[in-house]
């Protein structure tokens, strides 16, 4: 009977541990909300991102207005790989799929977006910085540029 039990809590604990082991401390699975102004115009994206082990995903939809306006949907998935020195990532852009319901023309994508968003095998450099225990700021140099929350 005492192995049984035993048995039972170790399977029990392997359960409730497993989500630990797999977002460990080299991985980041977070989300976030933020609007980018230029002028008169504005992007609002909502991203996805997860890095883990040299690869990442990122997702973004968002919205493009010009003049308070709806200008155009951004709507797009970029996977990529990384290397991590400290807090610097070093980014490469390996597939890039646009959404069919995507209406933002490439023209608009490249005045908004880096290269790394719109074209295969271009690099992007960012730092990414903990952010108390669930969170990331992610940096372009030493500016912020958004928070990124943990996604469950």
């Amino acid at each position: 009977m005492i192995k049984i039990t035993l048995l039972i809590i170790f399977c029990i604990a392997i359960y409730l541990f497993t989500p630990f082991i797999r977002s460990g401390g080299d991985t980041i699975s977070c989300k976030s909300d933020v609007a980018y102004h230029w002028k008169q115009d504005r992007l609002d994206l909502l991203t996805t991102q997860t890095l883990h082990g040299g690869k990442g995903v990122l997702s973004m939809s968002g919205i493009l207005y010009e003049k308070d306006k709806t200008k155009a949907y951004l709507s797009k998935t970029v996977s990529f790989s990384y290397l991590q020195n400290s807090f610097f990532y070093y980014f490469r852009s390996e597939l890039i799929i646009d959404s069919p319901q995507m209406t933002m023309s490439l023209s608009d994508q490249k005045k908004w977006l880096p290269e790394f968003f719109t074209e295969n095998n271009m690099p992007l450099v960012l730092k990414i910085r903990p952010y108390g225990k669930d969170a990331w700021v992610f940096y372009s140099e030493n500016t912020p540029l958004f928070i990124c929350e943990r996604s469950n």
